[in-house]
């Protein structure tokens, strides 16, 4: 999603109740789970909702966020997200060989260790400032970096910004992202770089894996992708089964 506009407290209620009323209900009934009987129920709620909160037309609202009417909110709902949003996809980047230290090359280094591409386990993370899962992710992204850089293991986290990574690529202003990582400098506490002007990372990697949201990451082990999107537990599964098996090997090389 684009960067949200600021919103007055009532503005807020109405989103919640789009939310909750006409959204998270029906995220899994899509195609043949579909059913158009309670979906017009909660359309009704969702009035009754939006003129208690002050909205006699909530589109004048929704319509910023590129919601137009309830049928095409229906259309949505009915279609359902993309594959890439859907249990059990796998991206077609998994299983394909891609050189972090190549792709990284190509960016520009803003915060934290310098990538000199030495490292068995690559955690590639592409975000953008105006993205709230992507700041919220920064935190625990850099515990993760911290916690196997004290332990001694062979991993790099690198974050690879790009704040036009859904449209069409737009040089990075340099100042306001700097300006941003000072700001929010606890909270990314690992290797920070920017795209370039052509967006490389963007159309060399992002695009390939197929995933449509960001924070998206891209593990790389000995320069095999093993897992692509978001930094969550099935992640971390795979990162910690990794960091393991590299272990072990190390041990019997010892």
């Amino acid at each position: 999603m684009d960067p949200t506009p600021s919103l007055s407290d009532a503005e807020r209620l109405l989103i919640e109740a789009y939310t909750t009323i006409l959204n998270e209900p029906f995220e899994d009934k899509y195609e043949d789970r579909w059913e158009d009987a309670p979906f017009d129920l909660a359309v009704d709620v969702f009035k009754s909702r939006a003129q208690e909160i002050g909205f006699s037309d909530p589109f004048e609202l929704l319509s910023r966020f590129k919601i137009e009417s309830y049928e095409s909110i229906r259309a949505q709902l009915k279609k359902g997200p993309p594959l890439c949003f859907r249990p059990g996809w796998i991206s077609p980047l998994v299983g394909q060989r891609i050189d972090p230290y190549e792709v990284t090359s190509h960016c520009g280094h803003m915060l934290g260790p310098r990538f000199e591409g030495k490292q068995r386990v690559v955690v590639l993370e592409f975000w953008a400032s105006w993205c709230d899962p992507c700041v919220e992710a920064g935190p625990d992204l850099s515990e993760l970096a911290d916690h196997y850089r004290h332990r001694g293991n062979d991993m790099a986290v690198i974050g690879i910004n790009n704040e036009s990574i859904f449209g069409v690529t737009k040089p990075a202003d340099i100042d306001v992202l700097s300006s941003f990582l000072e700001a929010n400098r606890d909270g990314f506490r690992y290797t920070i770089l920017v795209d370039n002007d052509e967006g490389y990372a963007k159309d060399a990697v992002y695009k390939a894996t197929a995933y449509r949201g960001i924070p998206c990451v891209v593990l790389v082990i000995d320069g095999l992708v093993t897992y692509v999107g978001a930094p969550q537990e099935q992640f971390r599964l795979t990162l910690d089964e990794a960091i393991e098996t590299i272990a072990l090997q190390t041990a019997k090389e010892a």
